[in-house]
């Protein structure tokens, strides 16, 4: 059991330092003063790494989709499962549609 809560504790910390890093970035972009949003994330929910690599790909394929995170579909779901309230990200005036939770894993673990 320890190694099992030592785990989740480190998957915990490696999501919280992406919320982190994710903020940080957020930040500098606002801190630009841009009230525009860049293309490249007005496209992000179509044409972004999740969507097309993850989704449309490797949802699909359990081999590849265990070669590309080294977890199988069920793995990465019950990790999701685990960590999803912590990572979780409401919307705001400024992030109108945060990064999904699954988003966030795929990115931590990748």
């Amino acid at each position: 059991m320890l190694v099992s809560r030592r785990k989740k504790q480190l998957l915990a910390l490696l999501c919280l330092q992406e919320i982190d890093e994710e903020q940080a970035l957020i930040h500098h972009h606002l801190s630009k003063k841009s009230k525009q949003t860049h293309t490249i994330f007005q496209a992000r929910e179509s044409e972004g790494f999740f969507s097309i690599l993850i989704e449309k790909h490797l949802w699909e394929d359990q081999t590849k989709f265990r070669e590309f995170f080294r977890l199988s579909w069920d793995q990465f779901n019950y990790v999701l499962n685990l960590i999803e309230d912590d990572i979780t990200s409401n919307p705001t005036n400024k992030i109108k549609k945060p990064i999904s939770p699954a988003e966030k894993l795929a990115v931590t673990l990748r």
